[in-house]
């Protein structure tokens, strides 16, 4: 985790608001106001105080991406400054009004859900009887049966299963249903206690999303981005495709395992991403050859190899071929 600072604390630690303003063009980034978290370690000795814990290994920098993972990084900042001031609140017998859980994509970070595609930077918490939003924290109003909520750590959130569903009725199926398969993958939980909370919700609002999210869901996909492949393929009408199937020649010689197929029409998806090249060998020129030595061994079995990337994922031309292709083969048998 990482250390952060509060405005007061750092004027506590004998900083000038000027010197905390230098500070972060140097090692100290500001997340939210008055919140600052350490991003690395520098050669200021001024600055020594704000990065001894990262030197003693106590605590983590802040990384540095350059992609989503950065805004999700930010975003776990601020939840947890915001369980930070729960815990001050209670103990200062000023706890919000009928109690507050973490909520949504807030909750599925806590269950280290994946979460991927969103640009959200607000905490989002639950009340029983307050809806507002504020420059960093969404607060809905919702009534939470005792079974759907728990807590980890110093995180008083929703049940996997409650926060499952309240992602599935107010985020698209692209968000959610990454969610579900990993957790059944997972063995977190099941289809059936999902329906189970799903059935003590009182709310009614997007129940057919919700449904239509664990008529989706599949712990055989292995990513995120096989699962937004699923969904994909839903909105596009595309069906008899089977995630995760072992190829073999006529021969009976295993040609290797594929994200997705169609027996039928032989034809396979597969969804690249950077990171399937770093992994196997280490080395992506090595893993690239390997890919395109399989890929002709299964052409010259007579399937039809379709790629996709991240961003193809996203866009319709890819999908619709998918389509004519898988129908094609189909009608010439």
């Amino acid at each position: 985790m990482y250390t952060q600072f509060t405005a007061a604390r750092l004027l506590r630690l004998g900083f000038s608001r000027a010197e905390v303003k230098r500070a972060q063009g140097c090692c100290l980034q500001r997340v939210a106001r008055g919140r600052y978290v350490t991003e690395r370690v520098c050669s200021n000795p001024a600055h020594n105080r704000l990065w001894e814990s990262v030197k003693t290994g106590s605590s983590d920098e802040f990384p540095q991406f350059g992609d989503i993972r950065d805004r999700v990084e930010r975003l776990k900042v601020l939840i947890r400054a915001r369980a930070e001031h729960l815990q001050a609140a209670q103990l200062n017998q000023s706890s919000p009004r009928g109690g507050e859980l973490f909520s949504h994509l807030s909750a599925a970070l806590i269950h280290e859900l994946p979460v991927s595609g969103f640009n959200a930077q607000k905490v989002e918490v639950v009340r029983p009887a307050v809806s507002r939003t504020y420059a960093h924290l969404r607060v809905r109003r919702r009534s939470i049966p005792e079974g759907q909520h728990t807590r980890t750590g110093i995180y008083p959130v929703t049940s996997l299963e409650r926060t499952l569903i309240d992602v599935a009725r107010d985020y698209s199926l692209e968000m959610a249903v990454p969610m579900f398969d990993h957790a059944l993958r997972s063995r977190s939980t099941t289809l059936d206690a999902v329906r189970s909370s799903a059935l003590e919700c009182a709310e009614i609002n997007g129940a057919r999303k919700v449904e239509t999210a664990i008529e989706l869901a599949d712990e055989r996909r292995e990513s995120a981005a096989e699962s937004i492949c699923g969904v994909r393929f839903f909105e596009f009408g595309i069906s008899g495709f089977v995630p995760q199937v072992n190829i073999f020649d006529s021969d009976m010689n295993w040609l290797g395992r594929v994200d997705s197929c169609h027996e039928a029409a032989k034809v396979i998806v597969e969804v690249d991403g950077l990171g399937k090249y770093s992994l196997g060998s280490g080395n992506p020129n090595r893993e690239i050859e390997k890919e395109k030595l399989r890929e002709s061994a299964l052409s010259a079995a007579g399937y039809l190899v379709i790629r996709l990337t991240w961003r193809q994922l996203f866009r319709s031309e890819l999908f619709t071929f998918i389509l004519s292709a898988t129908a094609e083969r189909l009608a010439s048998k």
